[in-house]
């Protein structure tokens, strides 16, 4: 008797679980958090390509994710978009035809392999000679083909000679 009362509880647990998953299921699929932003204009800045590579990944000032056409122009660059599509986790756009893309920060973003902070110097026959800016600016080294600010460079070493003397205080301390 005892196992069958036991087998009658789990299967109305069971029976209980299986339509609250129904009904949660329900609710889960019954709304689309973006439906409200089709027809938007929209600014966005397109990041890298699509997971199934039909899309360029972008997002827009509020972090959502806008696909957009891939145009190589596209890459790295702001444009303005026509959301056409709105999914459960993603907006579709649609670029403006007489907008065009354009960098979204002040400076010119980096080449690839290229360092902030120095400044690749010409070189001449493969030598590093002095150049203009380099002449013209006496507050900068060279060190192959990069220059430094001489302010830079004497803190850098300041820093270095202090941690130095710290750690050979440190370590006279603990073995004397």
């Amino acid at each position: 008797m005892f196992l069958y009362l036991l087998h009658f509880y789990f299967s109305l647990c069971c029976q209980q679980k299986k339509q609250r998953t129904k009904e949660l299921s329900q609710l889960f699929h019954s709304y689309n958090p973006y439906d409200h932003e089709v027809g938007e204009r929209q600014h966005v800045l397109v990041t890298e390509e699509s997971f199934d590579a039909q899309y360029y990944v972008s997002h827009n000032k509020f972090y959502q994710q806008v696909l957009v056409p891939m145009r190589t122009e596209f890459k790295g660059k702001m444009i303005e978009v026509d959301i056409y599509e709105a999914g459960k986790h993603f907006l579709k756009g649609r670029p403006v035809e007489d907008s065009k893309p354009f960098t979204a920060s002040i400076a010119a973003p980096f080449q690839k392999g290229e360092v902030s902070g120095l400044k690749k110097e010409p070189m001449a026959n493969g030598f590093q000679g002095p150049s203009s800016s380099s002449m013209s600016s006496p507050s900068h080294l060279l060190f192959g083909s990069y220059s430094v600010d001489r302010e830079v460079l004497k803190k850098l070493i300041i820093g270095v000679t202090l941690v130095a003397a710290v750690l050979s205080y440190i370590v006279e301390k603990l073995y004397t």
